[in-house]
């Protein structure tokens, strides 16, 4: 396995360097696994990071040879827990909401912990044996203590996506389409869920949007069944919507919100048909389909 120090040799004074994004999907013979566009490849494993499946990473060509640099996102040593579930807690850091098990079992965190994060897979957290005070809330008008609910903002990003046709569960793309007989998604776990109160009033909520092909009618935005990418998903009613790049608001954002928060039978973004567009896979950009909610609990 390469280090650091290790790679900087490789590159000493050469000059063909491309650098490519992924996605990574498991290992063979201590080798990783990963999807570069349609082709899988394998390549070493650099460091001590293990990428999460799924996750999108920066694979390198040196003089021609492939190597696994690390991953595309911030990973964040630390964070505070903002919830527990069960044996999983969603963690807040300066890089978004994560949600993840801790260990070891007889030490359970709560709300308001300072927790370490290692992220080798399984991702988990452990509370540290101290945990600093939490910074003292800023005064609120008039001079009082604040009260009442409080304003939060998290990113989800997708966990998984892609196309499948309408009358099979054939995920023959990674792609999210919008196009005739395809249902594109988006998959986030149970991580919105998980994060956001049933209490919670809405808001915010915008989705990241970035295209490989924009063509025909508008796309058919829908939310979907689904959890994780198996079957083929259920949809909801679609609204047709034509967004731009990058963060952007649905129509029905509330009703997203209100949806989502929920779980039940609405898990997901999908594409419920509509025209040929086509948006790009997690392995081409990590941010695809990303979530970024804010709300008032």
């Amino acid at each position: 396995m390469l280090d650091a120090e290790a790679i900087t040799k490789l590159l000493d004074g050469k000059s063909r360097v491309t650098p490519y994004v992924g996605r990574y999907v498991g290992q063979s013979d201590m080798l990783a696994l990963v999807d570069l566009g349609d082709q899988r490849i394998t390549v070493p494993f650099t460091g001590g990071f293990v990428p999460e499946v799924s996750e999108t990473v920066h694979v390198w060509s040196i003089d021609g040879v492939l190597f696994m640099i690390g991953p595309t996102a911030p990973k964040p040593g630390g964070g505070v827990v903002a919830t527990v579930s069960g044996d999983y807690v969603n963690v807040t850091t300066d890089f978004g909401t994560f949600l993840m098990p801790y260990g070891p079992p007889s030490d359970p965190p709560t709300s308001g912990d300072s927790v370490g994060i290692n992220w080798s897979w399984p991702p988990w957290c452990m509370k540290l044996s101290t945990s600093p005070d939490p910074p003292p809330p800023p005064p609120a008008p008039g001079g009082g203590e604040p009260s009442g609910p409080v304003t939060r903002t998290a990113e989800f990003r997708a966990i998984d996506a892609g196309s499948t046709d309408r009358g099979s569960a054939r995920w023959w793309t990674a792609s999210p389409y919008a196009l005739n007989s395809t249902y594109g998604a988006w998959f986030y776990g149970d991580q919105i869920k998980s994060t956001i109160p049933a209490n919670a009033e809405f808001g915010s909520l915008e989705i990241f949007i970035v295209y490989s092909q924009r063509r025909g009618d508008p796309p058919r935005f829908a939310l979907h069944s689904d959890a994780r990418k198996g079957g083929v998903p259920g949809f909801g009613g679609y609204t047709t919507w034509a967004p731009g790049e990058g963060w952007q608001t649905p129509p029905d954002a509330a009703g997203w919100f209100n949806a989502l928060k929920a779980g039940g039978d609405r898990w997901g973004v999908g594409l419920n048909q509509g025209g040929y567009n086509i948006f790009k896979s997690l392995a081409q950009d990590g941010m695809s389909g990303a979530l970024r909610i804010t709300w008032k609990a």
